[in-house]
């Protein structure tokens, strides 16, 4: 009878997910615009959520003029981040975006809230 051959433990390389853009709210001319930067993504809008109540900061306008990839959940953040303005009367302005966040926002249906500049 053969005995079994002890090896080492694998230990499993855990996957670190980091985030690849950003969003920041600045003023802009008295106007407080939401600048996102990179990936926005699920991982990005989390932890911009994590950082107030979600729709808590308002923006009248988005500065996209740095973002490489926009998915549906930082759309929605658009959406909502934005949503007081457009209570009050006002289209908030998507400031220079991409053609492939251009083709999103339009996919979606969501281009009548906005404003695209540039």
């Amino acid at each position: 009878m053969t005995q079994p051959q002890m090896t080492q433990p694998q230990t499993a390389q855990a996957e670190q997910w980091t985030a690849t853009g950003g969003i920041d709210l600045v003023e802009e001319g008295g106007v407080p615009v939401l600048r996102l930067h990179g990936e926005v993504d699920t991982t990005v809008v989390e932890a911009w959520d994590a950082g107030a109540a979600p729709g808590s900061r308002r923006a009248e306008a988005v500065d996209l003029s740095r973002t490489t990839f926009l998915d549906c959940r930082g759309l929605r953040l658009l959406v909502r981040e934005t949503a007081a303005a457009r209570r009050a009367g006002r289209l908030p302005e998507l400031r220079r975006p991409s053609s492939t966040v251009r083709r999103l926002v339009e996919a979606t249906g969501a281009s009548p809230l906005f404003t695209q500049v540039g």
